[in-house]
């Protein structure tokens, strides 16, 4: 008995003393772990999921050594991962060899991932043969004919009644039929006079104009044609082409060394008049009512209803495209356990009605949105927040970019490198995707080179990837503070557009005279310099909203924000339900900047009235379309402040802003630039209980300037460049009309950023 007693307070004791060495080893495995991870370990040797992925474009014949050696030259350079991009043969322009998603493709696919698993990249999923993606390598259009992209078109006669009007319906599909007195505006529908392809009408008297509105397949500016974007079904066999055949082949890289994949230009470019067949059905299930009547106005002024009606249009199209190819993709990619990155294309554009419907929307489901600085240098475009702001409201914590296609190469330098990524980075990207990388370097079709091959930049690059590494780190995840909501104008963008407009603009920027809210974006980013959050006007109404003593809070997880400020950007059209909400945030004490042009007319049909009687009450403004340079204001006993600013420069913009609000960031001077080579800007994040502040001069010319932050806090600087943390740096504590705020010199030379990083005290 004593012995099985001794036995077992042995076997007690032991077991007593292994659970305490296994908590000793736990706890000094997390103690090591936190050490070198800590931010500042991370900061001077970052993780390679921060570093820049290039695209790799493939114009040539894929070899096991050609793939290792330039996959190993790439990584030497800092790019841990990398898209390789499959290119369609053209006239003097080489494709990829081998052929696309052939078995010997998939060959030379496994020789990447092979590669890529001995060096520790990753590999971003390109996910068809050239770009826009949508064509499977030419496999869509010959196995599903029947859905690739569709357009509308309008045939017109004319004819004076009575008379016998016959015509053939040659078209995929009729969407609509519409006979329109040519005096009167009077509409008649006369679709349902269609029998076995004819359709057939008595024409009353007078003049009429007989308009039939055409669903019929398009073609294309590439090699093969593309996908029905806003067709369910036709993206299904998409995905099932494209997407399940790397999955089928590769299906134990996801998660590991595939973790992303990549779509590109999914939307309306050079196909201003996408549709698909059921337009019609969606439209009625979201506004009610039919829309065959109604669709002279998406080419004419059809009177007062005109800017309602195509705003139902252009919603319906919006919400087409965001549930058909950007969901279905997010969704696959969601159960194989990665995350879907791409773009529209233009994204950074005045309207997106004939580009991506309502960029916003289309990043519904996105894991990763994604915008693309293409086309030359651009100083930032004012658009790119549009995307940034869009990841805000979703609380997405990564936002990429492909950058650099498409600019011109005998501008382009090492510094161009930073150039345009300091205005990215300020504008919420923290992800990046340089355009790129060539098989071929000797045959870049699309410059610039940006690659180890490239003479003019091979020496800047590891130095380069390590700045991506080390901002990205700082930038991805946590809050993002912005204290200036802007409404983004979609319903004036919607009600103004109309097809085959008579000025002939090129997609992306035909927009009325008064909408201003790009300008009014470069204003606050670049020269004021007060961040801000773009705000959906239909999301405003979200209960992701609250309007409570004078702000405006956007209720996310980690992601969340509170505005003070409200901008109601130029606009001659606006939902009445979402100015009741502006009246709302005015009520409780809020400050709203109208600028160039109030709204007189309602995106809703027969609501105009409401617009105006709103816009009265909360700016105490009689005449709404007078021509006056004069600034009005009102407010009430809550504090709230209404000002309407007709001439939209910087310094009446800035007087008001600085009258009635603190920003948490303010400058002093405030940094004039003599040259408009570059920018000067900041953006500001919390993450981990830490204030990151980043400040980004593009110029070419030195910032030096005080800075306040709002707050008593220790900073520290990190320079991303030169990977120097310098906690010993002179501050102030100070107060600026009765708030903490912290006060310190910063001097910015040409083309460099700095961090400062506080923690209040």
């Amino acid at each position: 008995m004593r012995n099985r007693y001794f036995t077992r307070t042995k076997k007690i004791i032991k077991c007593c003393f292994d659970r305490f060495r296994l908590i000793i080893i736990i706890l000094v495995s997390i103690i090591s772990a936190c050490t070198i991870n800590s931010p500042e370990k991370q900061f001077k040797k970052p993780s390679r999921q921060f570093m820049p992925m290039p695209l790799w474009h493939i114009n040539g014949e894929l070899t096991t050594e050609g793939i290792r050696q330039q996959m190993k030259d790439a990584n030497d350079v800092g790019f841990t991962g990398i898209s390789l991009l499959p290119l369609a043969s053209r006239e003097n322009r080489p494709g990829t060899n081998p052929e696309f998603l052939t078995e010997a493709y998939f060959e030379r696919y496994q020789d990447v991932l092979d590669v890529a698993e001995e060096l520790d990249m990753e590999i971003i999923l390109y996910d068809d043969n050239d770009f826009p993606s949508g064509m499977a390598g030419g496999k869509l259009e010959k196995q599903f004919p029947d859905y690739t992209m569709k357009r509308l078109d309008k045939a017109e006669t004319e004819i004076t009644g009575p008379a016998i009007f016959t015509d053939t319906i040659n078209a995929v599909q009729l969407m609509a039929a519409v006979a329109m007195n040519s005096k009167t505006h009077e509409r008649i529908e006369i679709s349902n006079y269609t029998e076995n392809g004819i359709l057939k009408w008595e024409v009353p008297f007078g003049n009429w104009n007989i308009m039939l509105f055409k669903l019929q397949k398009d073609s294309f500016h590439k090699k093969y044609l593309c996908v029905d974007f806003m067709d369910t079904v036709a993206v299904h066999h998409l995905i099932n082409l494209t997407y399940d055949e790397y999955a089928q082949q590769f299906g134990s890289y996801f998660g590991n060394t595939i973790k992303m994949t990549f779509f590109d230009d999914v939307g309306f470019w050079r196909h201003p008049r996408s549709w698909t067949g059921k337009f019609n059905e969606k439209f009625e299930e979201l506004h009610g009512f039919d829309p065959k009547p109604w669709y002279p106005a998406l080419w004419y002024n059809i009177g007062p209803e005109t800017e309602a009606v195509r705003n139902c249009f252009f919603n319906t199209r919006a919400e087409l495209l965001a549930e058909g190819h950007p969901k279905m993709v997010a969704l696959w990619n969601e159960k194989h356990g990665l995350k879907s990155t791409g773009h529209p294309p233009g994204n950074y554009n005045p309207t997106p009605i004939d580009m991506n419907a309502d960029i916003f929307k289309f990043y519904r489901y996105t894991q990763i949105p994604l915008t693309d600085a293409i086309i030359s240098y651009q100083y930032g475009q004012n658009g790119h927040k549009l995307i940034s702001s869009a990841a805000d409201y979703y609380d997405r914590p990564v936002v990429a970019t492909e950058i650099y296609g498409a600019f011109r190469e005998n501008l382009f330098d090492s510094l161009m490198l930073y150039r345009s990524l300091f205005e990215m980075l300020v504008r919420g990207v923290n992800f990046v995707i340089p355009h790129g990388m060539w098989y071929n370097p000797g045959e870049v079709y699309i410059p610039p080179l940006v690659s180890p091959y490239s003479e003019k930049l091979a020496a800047a690059l590891p130095a380069y990837s390590e700045f991506v590494g080390r901002s990205c780190f700082l930038l991805q995840g946590g809050r993002h503070v912005a204290e200036i909501a802007v409404l983004y104008p979609f319903e004036e963008l919607a009600g103004y557009f109309c097809f085959d407009n008579p000025e002939n603009i090129r997609q992306g920027y035909y927009i009325s005279p008064e909408t201003d809210y790009q300008k009014i974006s470069g204003l606050l980013t670049n020269d004021i310099r007060c961040d801000f959050t773009f705000v959906h006007p239909e999301f405003f109404m979200d209960d992701k909203y609250i309007i409570e003593n004078g702000s405006i809070k956007l209720q996310n997880q980690e992601n969340y924000q509170e505005y003070k400020v409200l901008f109601l950007t130029g606009c001659n059209i606006i939902s009445y339900k979402t100015l009741e909400r502006v009246k709302s945030f005015y009520e409780s004490g809020g400050i709203v900047i109208s600028t160039t042009q109030l709204p007189f007319k309602s995106a809703e049909l027969g609501q105009d009235q409401k617009v105006v009687d709103l816009v009265r009450a909360i700016f105490n403004i009689n005449e709404l379309t007078q021509d006056s340079s004069r600034i009005q204001e009102n407010s009430n006993s809550k504090g709230g402040y209404a000002v309407f600013i007709p001439n939209t420069g910087k310094q009446n913009i800035h007087s008001v802003l600085k009258k009635h609000m603190i920003p948490d960031v303010t400058f002093s001077p405030n940094p004039e630039l003599t040259s408009d080579y570059g920018k000067f800007s900041y953006i500001h994040k919390v993450k981990d209980e830490r204030e990151i502040f980043y400040f980004a001069n593009s110029g070419n010319e030195p910032v030096e300037t005080e800075v306040y932050i709002r707050g008593h806090q220790k900073l520290e600087k990190w320079n991303p460049h030169n990977v120097s943390i310098d906690k010993d740096i002179q501050f102030e504590n100070t107060q600026v009309s009765g708030e903490n705020y912290t006060r310190f010199a910063l001097t910015l030379e040409p083309v460099s950023s700095v961090f400062y990083l506080g923690k209040n005290q």
